[in-house]
């Protein structure tokens, strides 16, 4: 009977081991919503196709001082040429969206559900705004209408009312897809924009620096494809993870890929014989640019390696949320940490 006893206890705590094994291989939830995922992945489609046009530098997610609310406010994307810059904000909304009689567009979504905004054109105006008085602050004061504003309506499902077709501002679904069925530098509104200037014009450099240190959010990168999108808080974790962890920091990382162990077996056996499971973090090192001036020499971006265990915590605040939320290292691909 004790044999017996004794079996079973054993049997108890192995299939706990498992279980351990097998939560810690399980990629989390996702964080994002679907209409957010549906929101950030409708930018990142807008950006990867300015990004192929030359004569065109594309900057994501900026977050620019707004001192009346003191705080920040995103830009979803802008876009820099040599003779302008354009603020986009993009919307990636299915159904009906009207103007209600307080200006605010209102979308309709099919399944009867809501969704409403301040008017949206006023709106990118506003951002569009502060971005201008954020580069004078850094030291350039644009020409006169150097900045413009547009706002993307990508979706094929979205049906605007007239009152908002017929803004000069906003470009419809329909003029969004003969983006993608041509060459982008086609467009009328953007080709004229392009003309590339000769020799090396100061300005734009200076602009281009100031973008491309301008603040962001994090970005986290979830197993299955996944895109959390926030603020990097700190990671949490065994005094060991910890210890090697130390040296990976904001101020000199700029990315973090997750190298991970997906065998089943493999981290079985590894539990049983006491073998410890690890993560391999491949930590880019940020883009030091020399102090005095802008986009003089870089130095060479190297990666470090940290390895860690699985269930290493990254204690990351979404945006929308008031609470920072725990992501275990083991559901992470990436980890992209803003200036």
């Amino acid at each position: 009977m004790e044999v017996l006893r004794t079996l079973a206890a054993t049997a108890i705590h192995l299939l706990a081991g498992v279980r351990q094994i097998r939560d810690v291989s399980r990629p989390q939830r996702e964080s994002e919503n679907e209409s957010d995922r549906a929101g950030r992945l409708g930018e990142l489609e807008v950006a990867l196709l300015f990004q192929g046009v030359s004569g065109a530098l594309v900057f994501q997610s900026l977050r620019v001082p707004d001192s009346e609310r003191k705080g920040r406010r995103e830009i979803d994307l802008v876009i820099l040429t040599k003779k302008k810059i354009y603020v986009i904000e993009v919307k990636n909304w299915a159904g009906t969206v009207k103007i209600q009689r307080d200006g605010s567009w209102c979308q309709i979504r099919r399944n009867g559900t809501t969704h409403t905004l301040p008017d949206v054109v006023e709106d990118t105006k506003f951002r569009a705004s502060l971005l201008e008085a954020y580069i004078a602050r850094r030291g350039v004061k644009l020409p006169t209408d150097f900045i413009d504003y547009k706002v993307f309506l990508i979706n094929p499902d979205c049906s605007p009312v007239d009152e908002i077709l017929y803004q000069p501002e906003v470009l419809t679904s329909e003029q969004w897809q003969s983006f993608l069925d041509q060459e982008v530098s086609q467009e009328s509104w953007f080709r004229s924009i392009l003309t590339t200037l000769n020799g090396k014009d100061t300005t734009h450099e200076q602009l281009k620096y100031i973008l491309s240190t301008a603040p962001t959010w994090d970005k986290l990168y979830l197993e299955g494809g996944g895109i959390a999108v926030g603020d990097f808080m700190y990671f949490r974790g065994r005094p060991e993870d910890m210890l090697a962890l130390q040296n990976v920091k904001r101020s000199n990382t700029c990315y973090i890929e997750m190298q991970h162990v997906r065998s089943w077996l493999r981290n079985t056996i590894g539990f049983l014989f006491g073998m410890n499971m690890e993560v391999k973090l491949l930590c880019t090192a940020r883009d030091v640019r020399e102090a005095g001036g802008f986009l003089k020499r870089k130095h060479a971006q190297q990666v470090f390696e940290a390895r860690v265990r699985p269930d290493l915590e990254i204690v990351f605040r979404v945006v929308g949320s008031s609470k920072p939320e725990s992501f275990l290292v083991n559901s992470v691909s990436g980890l992209s940490l803003s200036v």
